[in-house]
């Protein structure tokens, strides 16, 4: 066996030899990792089992006025805001029981919540968040205001469920 004697070869040669074991390492490609999550809970959500029904609907300018009959609770609505500066005012008309219970459940994270609420005689009270849980002290029309929270970040656009009982 004939051993390789470095000193006899031209040093241009020495050179490239020395770089082969660079090139090897630079030119050695990794897999690619791919993360894959996998969701191991299923849920099954109820569905709305009814809708109620919409006495009249308003538009003023970025005011959605929807009035229902409270007098039949529990009401159901899917609703959605378009533009960032609109609010959905819920008008409840012939609300005669002691408390509100109301929540919003929005399809993806976004920035809504009950801004105030409005009672009969004409003063107002608020800020809440999605949920509200309120003592109404008289009887009559109270309005729920939806709108984005202007302390708070995210998306006010989308759609979402309110369920007042």
């Amino acid at each position: 066996m004939k051993t390789l004697n470095f000193t006899k070869l031209p040093k241009t040669s020495i050179k490239y030899l020395a770089l082969i074991p660079l090139l090897m390492v630079a030119c050695k490609k990794e897999p690619a990792v791919t993360e894959q999550k996998v969701d191991t809970i299923s849920t099954v959500e109820k569905p709305v089992d009814t809708i109620s029904t919409i006495l009249k609907t308003e538009k003023e300018s970025n005011q959605n006025i929807i009035s229902v009959d409270a007098s039949k609770l529990p009401i159901r609505l899917n609703l959605e805001i378009k533009n960032p500066d609109d609010q959905i005012i819920l008008k409840l008309q012939h609300l005669n029981q002691p408390k509100i219970h109301a929540y919003l459940k929005t399809e993806k994270p976004m920035n809504v919540r009950f801004n105030q609420i409005r009672m009969p005689d004409n003063t107002f009270d608020g800020p809440f968040s999605q949920t509200l849980d309120y003592d109404t002290k008289q009887e009559g029309e109270y309005w729920l205001i939806l709108a984005k929270s202007n302390m708070a970040s995210g998306n006010p656009t989308g759609k979402f469920f309110l369920k007042v009982e």
